[in-house]
């Protein structure tokens, strides 16, 4: 190896690394949020189903409902349910509970701020789950 040599892999490991390390959190993050996306779209499919079977809810059956989509948003911090449309007697409307989830990107949002981007991507997650009623 040349003596001018001795310092150039170095240099091109100080390069690659930063570019390499954002290629890898960036897997992680996305990751991270289609996997909250998943979560929340079966949170919310769970949630509907229950609705459609109980019909004229009570408040206890309605509890039932959002603890049943809860349920099915496990690993999910923070998951809320804020909208639950449930089924009357001989109704042939539709259900439908909406799931939410809080959903914030580590790597991603701040390295595209970094370099003067705009990530859309932010906000949370949501997904509302729907089916016909009575059958």
């Amino acid at each position: 190896m040349a003596r001018t040599d001795r310092g150039a892999s170095a240099v091109e490991f100080a390069i690659v690394l930063p570019v390499l390390f954002l290629v890898i959190a960036g897997i992680v993050d996305f990751g991270r949020y289609f996997f909250t996306q998943i979560q929340v779209t079966n949170a919310s499919r769970e949630g509907v189903r229950a609705a459609v079977v109980l019909m004229n809810p009570s408040a206890a059956d309605m509890t039932a409902i959002t603890q049943r989509a809860l349920a099915g948003a496990a690993g999910v911090p923070g998951a809320a349910v804020p909208g639950v449309v449930t089924c009357a007697s001989g109704a042939t409307t539709n259900a439908s509970v909406t799931v939410t989830a809080p959903f914030n990107w580590i790597v991603m949002g701040p390295a595209i701020r970094l370099v003067g981007g705009n990530w859309s991507l932010s906000g949370p997650v949501s997904a509302t789950g729907v089916m016909r009623c009575g059958g």
